[in-house]
């Protein structure tokens, strides 16, 4: 087919331009690829179409002679808007080549592809559609300057549209990813990092190398303070808090969540249950293709999920201050216990993290651990602080605060109760099976109780109690070897071995002169 065969002014003239334009990737350019074995096809389509716009920006024109050259460009660009498409190249069905090439190879269904062919009939139109996913399908003597450029122009609509529905759509999916991701986070402050990183990921969502190059933080107002929870970029604590203004804080009232969006900057503040919450993010370049809808609706998201962090926060800390009342009170019956609870609490979160434990079975049994011997509240004060050795009697009286701490607690539904209730009842199990009040063996035990267990005896041999005196740090590492698989789970000894210094640092750093709170 001759360039003169293929005409794009009403008149039959061809239309002339001065100015042709084929830079590559030029920036807020729609791409055009033209797939077509003619020079003259290619001269011929950019003439005409050289001076269109569409939404306001222009296009930049991809050539290709053959379907291996046109693979190569699509592989390389992924943002290729239309491909205007000859059927019969090198091949009688090179076109359909590269149709399916995209389609099926590339999985890229947002390219409009529209076919263009010298020779109709070879293939019957319909079939062609249906099979390649062909969005138009043009005869080349019919693509007059006017119908090309129109034919162009609903294309790009069509990707246009197509592609805003397909980046809400990821959007929404990274919104629910990040949601996911941050509400893993147990503590506030990475907690508020996390929602930093994923929202400035959000602004930044088609551009990865921008997310640091952003400033800002995440602060809460309280009533005569603010306190910043998280921060990114380059910007001090105090720079970021003298940055907030009074207008800023102020801006919610009379609404509960208010996103203010500029091109490089956005603040949402959130006013849930009297906490004022403000996200601050201002980034080196503007922000491009945001969904601030979504952004919104992250943000909101994230407002509610701190203020339920606050709850769980508040809940944990007065589990602890109750657990620790409760110890406090089955310490003023002995003497000489001191912080033994405390230490105990300490050695066997060390324990529990070197054997693997989960970071929530690490802190579950960091607060349960300070129950093992809550049931001793029920021993006579004559048994309890004895001087020396226990008679018969008397030891099968001791034995029973296992059993009594166990039915203090089983009742509970909560998690670290119901985890005090185990320990209490399975802290003198043996490996061997020769423990009290069960005798249960092996991994039958369970084992946050066999983590006490060793916790226990460490911290009992280390300190001086009304009927004996303290042993030395030789003597009580020889005992705990001696009795790996007999009293002690030979795993849980190894590790005792291996982070021994920092038992016997925690023991001197909380030792019984002074009174101490744990935190995790």
């Amino acid at each position: 087919m001759s360039e003169q065969d293929m005409l794009f002014d009403e008149s039959g003239n061809l239309s002339q331009s001065s100015h042709i334009n084929t830079c590559k990737d030029e920036p807020s350019r729609w791409k055009i690829l033209i797939v077509d074995d003619e020079d003259g096809v290619h001269t011929i389509t950019k003439l005409a179409l050289n001076r269109t716009q569409f939404d306001g920006k222009g296009l930049t024109f991809f050539s290709a002679y053959s379907a291996a050259q046109a693979k190569e460009i699509l592989s390389s660009e992924n943002d290729i808007a239309v491909v205007l498409l000859d059927v019969v190249m090198e091949t009688e069905e090179a076109g359909l080549e590269v149709a399916e090439y995209i389609r099926d190879v590339q999985g890229n269904h947002l390219v409009r592809i529209i076919l263009r062919t010298g020779q109709p009939g070879t293939i019957p139109e319909k079939d062609i559609i249906e099979q390649y996913d062909i969005n138009d399908y043009r005869e080349k003597t019919e693509l007059t300057k006017r119908k090309l450029h129109s034919t162009v122009y609903t294309a790009l609509r069509s990707y246009r549209d197509i592609s805003a529905l397909e980046n809400h759509k990821l959007g929404l999916e990274k919104v629910i990813s990040a949601t996911a991701s941050i509400l893993k986070h147990k503590s506030m402050e990475s907690f508020a990092q996390g929602v930093l990183e994923q929202a400035s990921s959000l602004l930044y969502m088609d551009d990865d190398t921008m997310s640091s190059e952003i400033k800002g933080g995440l602060v809460e107002k309280n009533i005569d303070n603010v306190e910043v929870l998280a921060q990114v970029g380059d910007i001090s604590a105090q720079s970021f808090k003298a940055s907030i203004s009074q207008e800023n804080l102020d801006m919610t009232q009379g609404s509960d969540q208010a996103l203010h969006y500029q091109a490089d900057n956005i603040c949402h503040i959130s006013n849930v249950n009297g906490v004022e919450t403000i996200l601050n993010i201002t980034g080196k370049h503007q922000f491009k293709n945001i969904d601030m809808h979504l952004v919104e609706m992250f943000c909101n998201n994230m407002a509610i999920a701190l203020d339920n962090l606050r709850l769980n926060d508040s809940l944990r800390n007065t589990q602890k201050e109750i657990v620790y009342a409760i110890c406090g009170l089955a310490e003023t019956r002995s003497k000489e216990t001191g912080n033994h609870v405390r230490r105990v609490s300490y050695y066997s979160r060390i324990i529990a993290e070197e054997i693997g434990l989960s970071p929530a079975q690490c802190e579950e049994i960091f607060y349960a651990a300070p129950l093992h011997d809550i049931g001793k509240i029920s021993i006579p004060d004559y048994i309890l602080n004895k001087p020396g050795k226990l008679n018969d009697e008397e030891w099968e009286l001791m034995k029973k605060h296992t059993i009594v701490g166990e039915n203090c607690l089983k009742g509970s539904h909560q998690p670290v109760m119901q985890a005090g209730a185990i320990i209490a009842s399975q802290h003198h199990e043996y490996w061997n099976g020769q423990g009290y009040p069960r005798g249960l063996s092996g991994t039958d035990i369970h084992i946050y109780g066999r983590i006490v267990a060793l916790a226990d005896v460490f911290d009992a041999l280390a300190s001086q109690r009304c009927y004996k005196e303290s042993w030395g740090e030789k003597e009580i590492v020889a005992y705990i070897r001696d009795h790996s698989g007999k009293r002690f789970d030979p795993q849980l000894v190894a590790i005792f071995e291996r982070r021994q210094a920092d038992f016997f640092r925690i023991f001197r750093e909380y030792d019984d002169s002074q009174s101490y709170m744990p935190t995790v």
